[in-house]
């Protein structure tokens, strides 16, 4: 997991394949654009989408605190010999998003608003998959995620005029749940790969016969 560029990522995925229609193209393609990037401004084209990151906080009503938890998806490096392993609960942490949308057509305006919040950043129950690491199973490349809250905190039109020309804008704010570990590992735990003690016999009371049973005492 690498905190923030991964929920960077996973939200612009969210975001890409967008297609809107006119009547000079049918499907033309919305791109997706992290805010403010200098070199990618100039090859910007309407409509288009950016991603800003406005918000990062503590999640203070997701607070767990204790030592035994095991997050598969953090890549932990244990020793040769460790089977497993635990670590403290994460920080439960906020990161607040402003999605926003630019066209230059009315209509390509209300399709974007419908593909967003009828599929990817609806009011209620967003979800997102966010890839936690990447595992290499001989030739065959797994990417490991995990599915994230994306709640959905409001939505603000901003159409204006820019150079005499219209320009319809709607503003997003979202929130995708994270978190961030407060140390990597806390305890290793090995395999028992041989028991040694010695043996004896006794009689319980609760048994009505003299069954033998064998003990193994471990020293």
């Amino acid at each position: 997991m690498t905190f923030i560029l991964s929920e960077d990522e996973a939200l612009r995925d969210l975001l890409k394949g967008m297609i809107v229609a006119d009547n000079q193209n049918a499907s033309r393609p919305v791109g997706v654009w992290f805010g403010q990037p200098d070199v990618e401004v100039r090859a910007q084209s309407f409509p288009f989408v950016t991603i800003d990151l406005i918000d990062v906080s503590e999640a203070r009503e997701r607070v767990m605190v204790s030592h035994g938890v095991n997050p598969w998806y953090y890549d932990v490096t244990i020793p040769e010999l460790a089977d497993d392993f635990t670590m403290p609960y994460p920080i439960p942490i906020n990161l607040d998003y402003q999605i926003t949308t630019f066209a230059r057509q009315p209509r390509h305006d209300r399709q974007i608003l419908a593909q967003l919040l009828g599929q990817r950043i609806p009011f209620r129950f967003g979800a997102i998959a966010v890839t936690e690491k990447v595992e290499v199973v001989g030739s065959d490349t797994n990417l490991l995620s995990t599915a994230r809250r994306l709640d959905m905190l409001g939505h603000q039109k901003r159409d204006t005029v820019e150079a005499g020309k219209r320009l319809f804008m709607n503003m997003f704010t979202v929130r995708i749940s994270s978190e961030l570990p407060t140390v990597s590992v806390a305890k290793y735990f090995y395999k028992v790969t041989e028991v040694t003690g010695t043996t004896g016999s006794f009689y319980p009371t609760s048994l009505t016969s003299p069954e033998l049973l064998t003990m193994i005492h471990i020293p």
